[in-house]
């Protein structure tokens, strides 16, 4: 389990090397301390409980999330230091300004708390503008050079006014008199925009060809949509406000195209524009835009259903051969890039879905049994620049793998048999293969969560083939997760933590863990306390906390400005998991003085004994070794995580553990102050450290 198979560093060996072990008598004070008001209410027998009168409640997200921006309706957009802005935050950095936070030194650091906004929407642009398609190597800075060469990106646009003044007419007539448009930006400014935004969907899972893109043959509703996906990715608070700004004018005018001609709905573009506003928006930190984007996820998912591109009969065969002419092999080209563009945005949509159900608990709306349409074809075709070069590579792949016809694997094929994600073939994206396999497992574990949670109200236990149909689903999912963590070394962190997510929750409930944590209410919370009082003496939740400490790790391990949207609500939940698993140890403490709930059967061993026992600190978000595996089998030892710092903070100080959380989640935004910050992960920092304040 884990991620064992990773070498640690050296910052993380002079961690451990450091840790400090605190006396048994600083032990025990800490966990005699008082709980807040509201839990001492809860936390008790479950017949002698009768409610707390006036108890400060604990905060709840949805109250910590703005209903909406406090900015809209009182600024303009496209201001007179629009442009400027947005040039400033193209010009180089400071060479002594580092770019990765591994190249950051003690003057490094510091030098990057006082950094100007300007400089932090640089460092910020320059990090995701390094998997750029259009930049061979990786760049760690954003010189002059790379600026220039984004500008003049060959072949992915060609010059067009008219799309600008289409672009113009389309948010005029959107905004009507709501909005100020007191000037537009130059053609050079939104031209540079798009090209951010279309490199942004490049960056994991591309599902916008950028070679066959044409701004003269662009549906309006796109290039807004696309420009604000570009104003987003700057970290200059007017620009981001005014990229939300565009969005919502592309749900209304998306909305307005649909009224008028329903079969827009099939159009690829029109789909695109949508899947763009919904990523974004989804997990803007804005409650209203939030819950629009959820509700709209539907009608695209029913648009694309019934255009059939759900189903593998939908997309044919596009083959090159060698004596095709120039004109053929073009015209294939662009068939073959339209059809893998909706093989794209079908799965992603797919992993939208997902991330959806897992991050905000609610039902998927695709059912991985139905997606037979084939995997993507490789990056390499599909990142090739031109026809030519496409049916080279083409033609490569097919006498490389001996076969003259192209692979038809779906995602159903993927969870039918365990080991195919091992030997996939050359011509499929195998990275997105591999991720897309991971969120087929993430709605069998939502499937097998329901059908737990439906079970456990059985009365008197239900039929026994139930429990046992249970422990071999949740034995048979842990094996695929365990399966899959090979191919975990060539993934990103993001998908290292969703990976440790869903392992944590095959083992414990997360609508319990937040109606403890006071989400329904003081009632509720006292009914998933008592359920939990059964989980935490088990091993399922030592698993639970062992796995919710390796999606810290994974999260601490993301790129800077690169945890956002669900990654952050997934680091949440963990957080929350280890938190919960802290404040039923302090509890069982109290109440029977054994180290952890597991030990509680050891009560008659001597005093010295247990002390002996309960001194070794097991640090839960690092490379698994001996002693995890004491803990998690047997509970033994003081089970810990690290701030971002190195500092080790033990699980049963819960407040710590939340400040563990909000620090991993701000660690990641190394220039930022906390307005500064993305809205979703300001709030779920508050919501932590108001938890942790909770008295």
């Amino acid at each position: 389990m884990g991620f064992a198979s990773q070498a640690p560093t050296d910052s993380t060996i002079m961690a451990a090397s450091t840790i400090p072990l605190a006396s048994p008598d600083d032990w025990d004070a800490a966990f005699n301390s008082a709980f807040p008001a509201f839990f001492e209410s809860i936390m008790v027998p479950n017949q002698t409980w009768v409610g707390g009168d006036d108890v400060m409640v604990p905060p709840e997200l949805s109250a910590m999330i703005p209903e909406q921006e406090d900015w809209i309706g009182s600024s303009s957009i496209f201001d007179i230091d629009f442009s400027l802005a947005i040039d400033k935050a193209m010009d180089p950095l400071p060479a002594a300004v580092p770019m990765h936070t591994h190249e950051v030194d003690v003057i490094g650091k510091e030098h990057q708390r006082t950094m100007k906004p300007n400089e932090s929407a640089r460092q910020r642009h320059s990090i995701f503008l390094e998997d750029s398609p259009w930049q061979v190597n990786s760049i760690p800075t954003l010189d002059n050079g790379v600026v220039a060469r984004l500008r003049k990106a060959a072949n992915l646009l060609y010059k067009a006014v008219d799309a600008w003044k289409r672009f113009q007419c389309l948010v005029i007539k959107t905004a009507n008199s709501q909005i100020s448009v007191p000037t537009f930006p130059s053609n050079d400014c939104l031209e540079l925009l798009l090209k951010v935004g279309i490199t942004k969907r490049l960056e994991s899972d591309a599902w916008i060809h950028p070679y066959t893109f044409s701004s003269d043959n662009t549906r309006t509703e796109l290039l807004v949509a696309l420009i604000a996906a570009g104003c987003v990715c700057f970290g200059v608070p007017s620009i981001s406000r005014t990229g939300l700004v565009l969005l919502e004018i592309a749900r209304v005018a998306l909305a307005s195209a649909s009224e008028e001609d329903n079969s827009s709905v099939r159009d690829l573009q029109y789909l695109q524009a949508s899947m763009i506003w919904l990523d974004v928006c989804g997990f803007c930190g804005y409650k209203r835009k939030m819950e629009i984007a959820e509700s709209n996820l539907q009608p695209v998912i029913t648009a694309l259903r019934r255009f059939g591109k759900l189903d593998k009969v939908a997309y044919e065969e596009i083959s090159p051969s060698a004596s095709d002419s120039p004109e053929v092999t073009e015209a294939l080209w662009r068939r073959w890039a339209q059809q893998e563009s909706f093989k794209r945005l079908v799965y992603h949509l797919f992993e939208h879905d997902m991330l959806m159900t897992i991050a905000r608990h609610r039902q998927c709306l695709i059912s991985y049994a139905e997606l037979t349409v084939p995997l993507p074809a490789s990056r390499d075709l599909w990142l090739a620049p031109s026809a030519e070069t496409w049916r080279t590579l083409y033609l490569e792949n097919m006498s490389r793998t001996n076969s003259t016809r192209v692979s038809s694997v779906s995602l159903r094929s993927l969870l039918s048999t365990n080991d195919v994600v091992q030997f996939l073939p050359q011509n499929i994206d195998r990275t997105l293969a591999a991720t897309t396999f991971l969120y087929g497992i993430a709605a069998q574990i939502w499937e097998y969560n329901q059908q737990a949670t439906v079970l456990k109200e059985q009365a008197n236990g239900g039929d026994p083939s139930n429990t046992l149909w249970l422990q071999a689903r949740q034995h048979s999912l842990s094996q695929k997760l365990r399966d899959f963590e090979p191919s975990l070394a060539n993934l990103p962190a993001t998908t290292r933590l969703i990976h440790a997510f869903l392992m944590m929750i095959l083992n414990i409930d997360i609508d319990t863990v937040m109606r403890f944590a006071g989400k329904c209410g003081e009632l509720e919370a006292h009914r998933a306390y008592h359920d939990l009082q059964v989980w935490v003496k088990g091993k399922s939740a030592r698993v639970a906390v062992w796995h919710a400490a390796q999606a810290m790790r994974a999260a601490k391990a993301v790129p800077p400005f690169q945890l956002r949207g669900a990654d952050s609500f997934v680091t949440y939940h963990a957080v929350m998991v280890l938190w919960t698993y802290g404040m039923l140890c302090r509890d069982s403490a109290r109440r029977t003085g054994t180290n952890t709930p597991a030990s509680s059967h050891r009560r008659s061993s001597p005093p010295g004994l247990l002390r002996t026992q309960s001194v070794t600190q097991v640090v839960l978000d690092d490379i698994k070794d001996e002693s995890t595996d004491v803990f998690v089998h047997t509970g033994d030892g003081r089970p810990c995580i690290r701030f971002p710092d190195g500092r080790v903070c033990e699980l049963r100080n819960p407040s710590s553990v939340l400040a563990v959380g909000s620090a991993t989640l701000q660690a990641n935004c190394p220039t930022e102050t906390r307005d500064g910050m993305p809205q979703l992960i300001k709030s779920l920092c508050t919501l932590m450290d108001d938890l942790g304040n909770l008295r």
